[in-house]
């Protein structure tokens, strides 16, 4: 079996039990002492068993952005080493921090999924996630660097340049997004190259994929496809680990799952500088916690789709309301529009009215350079952007 922490990722149930239990205790004695908004959650609570984790109010989204950028820290600053800024739910700017442990661990946890994947000592890991700055390439950095891998840290510029670092190193692992996998399956498909002719063997996916999905990229990639799966405001990767049998197993020494109300719900039992108690994801899940035939006792967890409304663009994270934010900034701002999004792009119907229909052509011209411009330098991500009259409008929304 590949498995890297043998004594955390196979511990009999009821030992898992008692030690999350331990490090729970011990998290929420330390959270009432220095983070005070846990402070004032925590009082009168007391935590006898495991059970009684459901005492606890759910910690929200809403409530990390209030308290953005340092109010959840559970130790001063000087001792958080690394600060990672991200989206989260409803387009919130938020803040994750890692002491020098925290990354450490970090590490350890990436590893368990590279083991799970087949990697080893001997292996070239390219992680290549494509276009934007994903922290989940620097957590797989750190669990290739645990297990002693050589590792290619450097994202590809583009497609080309990442199929060419696959041949000339030789990588036997593959870490990258879905969208980035399939591009380079189209590459490799244009060009005549047989994907037997390369070295790769696994492609670790930075997100689950259905059966259907995964069989297609397998094919064309003629190599073994695995998924993680991680929530920024948590830990990604190292939430989860997907065993040979396909299940994603959550690393339960570290995290507590739970599904409340049909939605996953995180406690980490071991970060140092942000921890977070029965923290609400807004993504939909199952768990189940029969034993697996790979041999970890971790519960298996399900994910479902997201519950807040958030959208995917070339695996960039977007809100509604991320959208709204950028057109306010634009002459547009109020026009009714439409959306349309793809696994690349936004479009965006603009509805012409008032002022806008007294513009020149090239005035309109300018506003949609403009506009798409916004959604390119604040959002990262490419903008299509029309517009139609109101009649036009009309038919467009009928056929949305």
């Amino acid at each position: 079996m590949n498995i890297f922490d043998r004594r955390h990722e196979t511990m009999a149930r009821a030992e898992l039990e008692l030690f999350q239990l331990e490090r729970l205790q011990a998290l929420l004695a330390r959270l009432r002492r220095n983070v005070p908004r846990y402070k004032k959650t925590l009082e009168g609570i007391s935590v006898e068993s495991l059970k009684d984790l459901a005492k606890i109010p759910p910690t929200a989204p809403r409530e990390l952005a209030a308290a953005f950028p340092y109010g959840m820290f559970a130790l001063p600053l000087r001792e958080v080493i690394r600060l990672q800024s991200f989206v989260g739910p409803g387009g919130m700017q938020l803040v994750n921090g890692h002491t020098r442990n925290d990354l450490i661990q970090w590490g350890r946890l990436a590893a368990r999924q590279l083991v799970a994947a087949g990697g080893t000592a001997h292996d070239v890991i390219q992680i290549g996630f494509g276009e934007g700055t994903f922290a989940q390439a620097l957590g797989y950095m750190l669990g290739a660097e645990m297990i002693e891998a050589s590792v290619i840290p450097q994202d590809a510029y583009h497609t080309e340049y990442q199929l060419a670092m696959m041949q000339s190193y030789r990588a036997g692992i593959l870490v990258t997004t879905p969208t980035q996998a399939l591009k380079l399956a189209t590459a490799i498909e244009l060009r005549g190259i047989d994907p037997q002719s390369l070295q790769v063997r696994t492609v670790l996916l930075s997100r689950p994929l259905p059966p259907d999905e995964r069989e297609i990229l397998r094919r064309a990639l003629f190599a073994d496809i695995r998924c993680g799966f991680g929530v920024s405001e948590v830990l990604d990767p190292g939430l989860c680990t997907e065993c040979a049998k396909g299940r994603l197993h959550v690393n339960e020494d570290q995290f507590l799952a739970e599904c409340e109300n049909g939605e996953l719900l995180v406690t980490t039992l071991a970060r140092e500088a942000m921890p977070l108690l029965r923290y609400r994801t807004r993504i939909a899940c199952k768990i189940d916690r029969e034993k697996c035939l790979c041999g970890r006792t971790g519960a298996v967890i399900t994910p479902g789709e997201r519950l807040d409304g958030r959208f995917r663009v070339n695996e960039m994270p977007l809100y509604h309301n991320q959208i709204v934010a950028v057109l306010e900034q634009t002459r547009a701002a109020g026009h009714p529009f439409l959306l349309n999004i793809s696994e690349d792009r936004v479009d965006i119907s603009v509805k012409v009215t008032g002022e806008l229909f007294a513009d020149t052509v090239s005035r309109m011209e300018n506003l949609r350079v403009e506009i798409e411009s916004e959604f390119l330098n604040r959002l990262g991500v490419r903008a299509n952007v029309s517009f139609l009259g109101p009649k036009a409008f009309e038919e467009r929304e009928r056929d949305l």
